[in-house]
Order: structure tokens, then sequence, then C-alpha cells
């Protein structure tokens, strides 16, 4: 399900916390060194807000609060930034059932092989008797 080579982290099976405290550090411009640890205890939050079953409206809120906190006016594009957040989280949890899941159950077994789709089609479109014309013209050989 996952792959090292992978173009993005959802792909990788990469943690969704580093990736929210990299939208919150953009979201509210908090670059230095010293913001990290709180940027990453805010995005480790969120992420639990959306596993709680949280709206985007919900983070939106809790974003307020952290402007608050840091002391800066609430940042423009806040509706955009917890979208993003939400389906940055989102995308984890889902990414990360699908893969309990799958190792629980094992591999699916794959489907049966599908009929050529003209068998397919005379099966849906022909009548009976058509039917049965075609494929005794199928069986003897003759097409």
């Amino acid at each position: 399900m996952t792959s090292k080579q992978a173009s993005n982290w959802v792909d990788r099976g990469a943690p969704a916390v580093p990736e929210i405290a990299r939208t919150l550090r953009f979201f509210y411009d908090r670059h230095d060194p010293d913001d990290a640890p709180r940027l990453q205890d805010a995005a480790q939050m969120l992420f639990g807000m959306v596993a709680a079953d949280a709206s985007e409206v919900q983070i939106a809120g809790y974003l307020k609060h952290l402007a608050r906190e840091f002391a800066i006016p609430f940042p423009p594009h806040a509706r955009l930034a917890s979208v993003a957040v939400w389906h940055t989280a989102k995308a984890a949890l889902v990414r990360d059932a699908a893969a309990r899941r799958m190792t629980s159950e094992g591999p699916r077994p794959s489907p049966a092989p599908l009929p050529p789709l003209s068998v397919w089609l005379a099966e849906r479109l022909l009548s009976p008797d058509e039917l049965a014309q075609v494929q005794a013209e199928t069986d003897s050989g003759a097409t």
C-alpha cells in the first residue's frame, strides 16, 4: 500500500503531523525554530481532533485560538487552511485504516476472469434462440 519511492507523503506512509505542522508554519508565517515545538503540539492536537471526527469549522476555531496564543491577527484564508489541515489528517487516517484492514484480512483474492466482451454482449442482447445459434457457430468453428 505504501512505497518509499512514492512522490507524496501519503503514498510513502509518512505521518500526517509533520505535514500539518508545515501547513501551520506557512499559515501563521512562523518560521522561527523556536516556534517549531508549539506548532508540532498544535499539529498533534489538530490531528487528534480530526481523528475524533471534528469538522473543518471546528478546526478553524482552533486555528483562531492559536492565532490568539501567538498574539497575531487571525490570518486571511483561514477557511482554506482549516480545510487543508482537515484533509491532510483525514488522508492519513484513511490510509492507515485501509492498511490495517488489508493486513488483518490478508490479500484480497483476484476476481473471476471476465468473459470476452463479445460473449458478455451476446448474453445480454440476443434472444435465447439467437444466442444458441451464435454458440453453435462458435463451437463449430464458423464465424
